[in-house]
This record gives structure tokens, sequence and C-alpha cells, in this order.
């Protein structure tokens, strides 16, 4: 009787909570993705968001060091980019394969390498975060099913 009751007031059909939590777990890559091009444009844009969180400038960049980053950036870019716009499944998982290595190698790196604890810490955290966060999108990269073929089959 409810779900009558909310076919009723919805206009149509009820819309299932199973269906919905699947609808935002394939855009969980999307999202990544697009977080990762916002991120990386405003990085592109002004450099001392990323250097200076991280410890690496507090008045002004070094002109060396934008140089460095924003060619760090480009990649973070291009991989946004391709999580964003790739179709589901290979294509998708792949990009996102892409992002977790970097931002593991990023993880590792700054993690290990920066100057102070406290920076390191945040790196370390930051981009492994983020990593764990994609690698998880992952879930939500798989293409549907294919409703004309009853067997659950992916057509190749």
């Amino acid at each position: 009787m409810a779900c009558e009751h909310e076919r009723f007031r919805s206009g149509g059909s009820a819309v299932s909570p199973a269906r919905t939590g699947r609808a935002l777990l394939r855009a969980f890559p999307r999202v990544m993705g697009a977080v990762t091009v916002g991120y990386a444009l405003l990085v592109l844009i002004d450099p001392a968001v990323m250097t200076g969180a991280i410890g690496l400038s507090q008045d002004g960049v070094d002109p060396d060091l934008a140089l460095l980053t924003r060619t760090m950036l480009v990649r973070d870019l291009a991989c946004g980019l391709a999580m964003v716009f790739v179709p589901a499944g290979w294509p998708l998982l792949t990009a996102i394969a892409i992002r977790v290595a970097s931002d593991l190698g990023d993880a590792l790196i700054m993690g290990t390498a920066l100057p102070t604890d406290a920076d390191r810490t945040a790196a370390l955290l930051v981009a492994g975060g983020f990593g764990l966060l994609c690698a998880l999108s992952a879930l939500g990269a798989r293409r549907r099913p294919d409703p004309a073929d009853p067997s659950g089959n992916r057509r190749k």
C-alpha cells in the first residue's frame, strides 16, 4: 500500500532505493574525475594553492617550483578528464587506475620527503585519501548489463 501511495505522490513509478544507489555508484567515478579536474585547474592557475598547503612556499611560489607543480597538475587534469568522459568498463577502470597510481605515488614521495612531519602527514593523508576514494569509485565503473541479453553476459 505504501508503495502504491508513493507512486501516486510522485506522479509515476516510484524509484527504488536500490536503483538510486546504483545510479549514485555509477556517478561516483565521474564525480571524482570532476573534482580532480577542478583541483587541477585551480592549481594550474595558482600553484601556491598546492605548494602552500604542503609547506613548500610561504610568500609566493618560486618560478621553478611553479613550473614543476603545473607540469604535475597537467597529469592530474588528463586523468580527471578521462574519468569524466571515457566510456564505462575497461576505459574508465584504466583511467581510475592511472589516477590511483598517481595519487599513491604522490603520497609515497611527498609523505616521506617533505620538510616537516606535519607536511608529510598532510600530504600522505590527502593524496592517499584521495587515491583511496578514487579506487573505491572503481566499484561504479563497470558497464551496465545489456538488457537485451537475459544471461547477463556482455557483448564483445
